[in-house]
């Protein structure tokens, strides 16, 4: 059985010209504090226990920065933050990931870490959307109001230019 996940569909368009742009990404330290800083404010605005800025990077999705988990990586196709570097506007929200079709079987809902809600707004280098900054709960939200919807892409835009920054001093 083919799972919705697992499409290349949930790829820009411009995939090739996003891929340079990431190929030219720095290495960013995880403990970066300001990077640190926008995370925890990505857990408190979104009241989850973690926050985490991902870069899509061909077929792997590498967590930089994160709260409440461990940086790593995990297979693109099964990362959340794929559909949201495609949403619309750049922005997802999954109030209840066993109740969405699009993520119901997936293996970090169905198995550990049993993954509950999804908040994420796409992190922007020039015009490609490179990655996102998102937050994870264990238990079902709300969908997300206009506020936390403006202030995530707000602090997104605030990781995107910290990332620039690194870029310029290397």
């Amino acid at each position: 059985m083919t799972l919705h996940f697992f499409s290349a569909a949930f790829r820009p368009e411009d995939e090739s010209d996003r891929q340079r742009a990431v190929d030219r990404l720095p290495s960013i330290p995880a403990d970066d504090p300001v990077l640190q800083m926008l995370l925890g404010a990505t857990c408190e605005l979104l009241r989850t226990p973690i926050a985490m800025v991902t870069v899509s990077d061909g077929d792997i999705q590498r967590i930089i920065g994160a709260v409440g988990i461990e940086p790593g990586s995990l297979p693109r196709s099964v990362a959340f933050c794929s559909h949201t570097i495609t949403a619309a506007e750049g922005f997802l929200s999954v109030p209840d990931l066993r109740a969405d079709p699009r993520f119901r079987a997936n293996p970090l809902v169905r198995g550990g870490p049993q993954a509950r809600h999804y908040t994420g707004a796409a992190v922007r280098i020039g015009s490609f959307p490179i990655g996102a900054l998102c937050g994870i709960d264990l238990r079902p939200h709300g969908p997300a109001s206009f506020r936390q919807r403006s202030e995530l892409h707000r602090l997104a835009s605030a990781v995107a230019d910290r990332i620039e920054a690194t870029q310029r001093m290397h």
